[in-house]
């Protein structure tokens, strides 16, 4: 009986799998790649939304790109400091966060500002380090003094709070982001110690052994590049397949639509058609 359970779930698994590489422009053979534009901007890091916009940031300026990186809308604040993270999960409400001065903007499609929090002290916290969007237009905040993940829901009040990250954690931890994923895991991406999973309550489920400074998220896929090739790992199954890149000095990749989007080691940022 549980072997039959444990082959019904790698069906159910590959189908998945299948589903996911055909969204994304793989088959079974291995892709090749179009370059098709070069933006003339370069950025620290990439990512993309639901809607397949693109985002770069410099760290001082935020910058929403088409699909076929038309330049469509910039934000900066320069008063406020750096930009140390920003999350569009909700690309109605993107979320960006300034270390420096411990204020979160959140802005509209049109990178617009509809709401700041100026001071996050008043929310009890010291040393805010991280901060990601949540479901009901929540957020997630790491404390690194405190040691500990915090919910802010949409009435500024603390519904959840996970135990302090130095009880799980095998060596001296060192968080770099976190994000809430669409099917309900919070994940903390630290450089020591990989990725901590979390339900949406803040309960500790697993650690997983993947390093990297820059990942993208596809529902339930992290993906990162190591060395000259790209790596697509599950978090719910630890299922990881490995894809090779376009070009070896590739510091983060994102898909969506056919089209792999690269952020090279000398901070350029380049668009692929992905051809199967």
């Amino acid at each position: 009986m549980k072997t039959l359970i444990v082959e019904n779930f790698k069906k159910i698994f590959f189908v998945f799998l299948f589903f996911f590489l055909l969204s994304t422009g793989f088959s079974q053979n291995v892709p090749q790649y179009e370059l098709l534009t070069e933006l003339e901007q370069k950025a620290d890091f990439i990512t993309l939304d639901k809607l397949g916009n693109l985002y770069l940031c410099d760290g001082s300026i935020l910058y929403k790109y088409s699909q076929t990186g038309n330049l469509l809308f910039t934000y900066s604040a320069f008063s406020k400091g750096k930009i140390s993270g920003f999350d569009v999960s909700n690309p109605l409400k993107i979320v960006v966060f300034s270390k420096d001065f411990m204020q979160i903007a959140f802005l509209d499609q049109k990178l617009t500002p509809l709401q700041t929090i100026s001071s996050l002290s008043d929310l009890n916290l010291y040393a805010p380090a991280c901060v990601c969007s949540s479901y009901d237009n929540g957020f997630w905040i790491y404390d690194e003094i405190l040691n500990q993940l915090f919910r802010i829901d949409a009435n500024r009040r603390m519904s959840n709070k996970s135990q302090i990250l130095g009880q799980i954690w095998d060596k001296k931890g060192l968080p770099v982001g976190i994000k809430e994923t669409e099917s309900g895991f919070l994940i903390v991406n630290d450089a020591a110690n990989g990725l901590l999973i979390f339900d949406r309550f803040a309960t500790y489920l697993k650690t997983i052994p993947v390093f990297a400074n820059r990942l993208f998220f596809s529902g339930d896929m992290v993906l990162y590049t190591e060395e000259n090739t790209f790596k697509a790992f599950n978090i719910s199954n630890l299922y990881e397949n490995t894809y090779p890149l376009p070009q070896s000095d590739a510091l983060q990749v994102c898909i969506e639509n056919k089209k792999l989007f690269l952020l090279t080691k000398d901070n350029k940022v380049q668009i692929y058609s992905i051809i199967p």
